[in-house]
């Protein structure tokens, strides 16, 4: 202990003594060599931080390096910003390790600082290309994606992102790393151009709060609008959608109320009237509106704007205030139906909602054309093919020269197995809408389940003859040829045609499939 205490003391004394020396060395030095001391103080400082942020993208990012040198390069210099340098040490690493998936992340995130939206965007996809199972590169392609004004796309990134990260802590870390850890200080937007980090990191979560709501999760939507009005405190949508969720899940009114009036505030301070006017019908009672059918008109016009958006819970949420002002409102309804088919394609469990809707749709309007088409459509997607072909049938017998009607009626009866019927319905399907790839190629796969090849064969010419580069159509003619039709030669063409075609779509599993029929007649 007192050899330690020793130690200590003449440590002390050291530097007191030579403390002036280092110091003028220093003052020598700065002026000899401005650039080596700059050089010194920028190691010095960025040091501990670089640590830090380095471990965190290793454990974000995981990958066997070779050589993790240069990737840690990459980030130090990115974390400099120093950006030119850091997109060589990442495409350096790339020319090497071309599956190295944080690289190109990285590489996405250095063209992004440099607004180079586009290929930061390229970058993200290529990353997703290697790996499509880590939610981080989803945020940032998102957030690129509404940079360059392409709100659609940057949802339908961040909805993809929900289901690998539902607890917000994941996002709000990421996000908020990229931004004020490794120099993401974005525009605004395509709002108005102007230099504004904060405001793209608010759209961000507001996006993201959006993506949650259609995933049905409230409690981290909540947090994700929380924080975008914390980051920009006049976002007048996400005050909105605050005191909307507020109302239709987290039952308080009061908070609600506060929300709302605080969005309809901002909007007429913007001069948006009609957003402040939603809002403040959000905020109270439908008894205090005067003329209801009007105000079902617009919230009518208001869902159609988010499902054209992608949005398609939150068009539900729309459409449902409609018909609460207007009971028998058929287009709420019809346009409720097909928002709910939306969110079944995109795998959220709701294609009973989407017949129950239209049901609806067609209990005010029973001649409603449309609504046979979807809800057809809707009971093939929900298995329930009894159903479909029950209600595809009245609308045959209403409109027996719809093209749409007859093909999901084909389609119906193929799959209960009618097969005479099913091939009757899609022949008049492809008579009536002739210039359809895809009728005409379900029109052969029809005659192929009945038995009849040959005719099968000209069917599905005709849909490759419509679209030269259609790669089931020549799979499917392959197997005709290879099979039934015994043609090897033509079988042969179109098999390598359908190979090209999937490996051009790197869709490598059909690839493989269409190698093995051509091992298979080779042999």
């Amino acid at each position: 202990m007192k050899k330690n205490k020793d130690r200590q003391n003449k440590g002390a004394a050291f530097a007191a003594e030579e403390g002036g020396a280092l110091s003028t060395l220093g003052e020598e030095l700065r002026k000899k060599n401005p650039e080596l001391m700059k050089r010194f103080d920028a190691i010095r400082e960025t040091g501990p931080v670089f640590s830090r942020q380095t471990e965190v993208i290793h454990d974000l990012l995981p990958f066997p390096w070779d050589d993790l040198e240069s990737f840690d390069e990459g980030i130090q210099q990115l974390i400099k910003g120093d950006y030119a340098t850091a997109g060589e040490v990442f495409e350096a690493l790339l020319r090497e390790t071309p599956e190295a998936y944080p690289a190109h992340h990285l590489l996405g995130h250095v063209f992004g600082c440099q607004d180079n939206f586009k290929e930061e965007v390229e970058q993200y996809r290529r990353a997703l290309k290697i790996r499509s199972d880590y939610p981080q590169v989803y945020f940032n392609l998102g957030e690129a994606y509404w940079l360059m004004g392409r709100e659609k796309k940057a949802l339908a990134a961040f909805m993809r992102a929900v289901p690998l990260a539902p607890d917000f802590s994941v996002p709000d870390y990421w996000l908020s790393f990229t931004h004020e850890r490794l120099g993401f200080d974005r525009l605004s937007g395509p709002a108005d151009g102007a230099r504004h980090g904060t405001r793209s990191l608010a759209y961000a979560f507001y996006l993201l709060g959006n993506a949650y709501v259609e995933h049905g999760l409230a409690a981290p939507a909540r947090q994700a609008f929380k924080k975008a009005v914390r980051l920009w405190p006049d976002f007048a949508e996400a005050f909105f959608e605050l005191g909307a969720i507020h109302i239709k899940k987290l039952r308080n009114p009061k908070r609600a109320e506060k929300y709302l009036e605080t969005a309809e505030e901002i909007f007429l301070r913007n001069n948006n009237l009609q957003q402040a006017t939603l809002a403040h019908q959000l905020g109270h009672s439908r008894e205090d509106i005067q003329d209801k059918e009007s105000a079902a008109e617009a919230w009518l016009k208001e869902g159609l704007r988010r499902q054209g958006q992608g949005r398609y819970q939150g068009a539900i949420d729309a459409y449902k205030v409609a018909v609460s002002l207007h009971p028998l409102y058929l287009d709420a309804f019809y346009n409720m139906g097909i928002a709910y088919g939306s969110l079944a394609d995109a795998g959220i469990p709701v294609i009973h909602k989407a017949i129950g809707a239209l049901k609806k749709a067609l209990s005010i309007k029973p001649d409603f054309k449309h609504a046979y088409v979807a809800l057809g459509a809707s009971f093939i997607k929900q298995g329930e093919i009894e159903n479909a072909v029950e209600w595809l049938s009245k609308g045959v017998q209403i409109y027996p020269d719809e093209a749409n009607i007859q093909y999901y009626y084909g389609v119906a009866l193929k799959m209960s197995g009618q097969l005479d019927d099913a091939v009757q319905a899609v022949k008049r399907a492809a008579g009536l809408k002739p210039g359809s790839v895809q009728v005409q190629f379900f029109f052969g796969l029809t005659l192929m389940d009945a038995g009849r090849p040959a005719e099968a064969c000209e069917a599905v010419m005709e849909a490759v003859r419509l679209k030269p580069d259609f790669a089931d159509g020549h799979h499917v003619l392959g197997v005709l040829y290879q099979g039934p039709l015994a043609e090897p030669e033509k079988a042969t063409l179109h098999l390598r045609k359908a190979e090209k075609l999937y490996v051009k779509m790197a869709d490598h599993r059909r690839a493989e499939q269409v190698r093995r029929l051509l091992a298979g007649q080779v042999a």
